[in-house]
């Protein structure tokens, strides 16, 4: 039940942020857009490069939340259970990732902020099965990441 309630909680958190970050200048999601799209806009400038790094600052969420469960709990958990702890919170934003901003905003409401400045002249069908595509590589990178926390944690960290 804890996943659950701290997946919901990291996704609403990391959502907004995302959604933020996204209004603020899409461009720094430029390598998750269509290929017609990429070759078409300059590459991301170093400043756009450097605010890239702040999309990696939500994978310090769920390693802080596994720590501090762990601790509260005495750290009386197993390694697996460190694994499934951490891995479930990311899937559970990666799913709400998947299906709330990717499908529903991006591709369903399509807001003109989400629209690269001069790339509103094309026309690309939903991307429905790239989200999912990428929804599937973030998984397994995710697996990798709670595999990553539990080692961290399991040690004498």
């Amino acid at each position: 039940m804890r996943i659950v309630r701290d997946g919901a909680l990291f996704s609403l958190v990391g959502s907004t942020y995302l959604l933020v970050l996204l209004r603020f200048n899409p461009r720094i999601f430029l390598r998750h857009y269509p290929k017609e799209i990429r070759e078409i806009v300059p590459p991301k400038s170093e400043k756009e490069r450097r605010m890239s790094i702040l999309l990696g600052l939500l994978i310090g969420a769920p390693f802080i939340s596994a720590l501090l469960w762990r601790t509260a709990t005495l750290g009386s958990h197993s390694f697996w259970e460190l694994f499934a702890y951490a891995f479930g919170v990311l899937f559970i934003f990666n799913l709400v990732d998947l299906l709330v901003l990717d499908w529903l905003i991006v591709c369903w409401f399509e807001p003109r902020w989400v629209i690269l400045p001069g790339t509103e002249h094309i026309v690309i069908p939903k991307q429905y099965l790239h989200h999912f595509k990428g929804f599937l590589i973030g998984t397994v990178g995710l697996a990798i990441v709670g595999l990553a926390i539990a080692a961290l944690l399991n040690s004498q960290f």
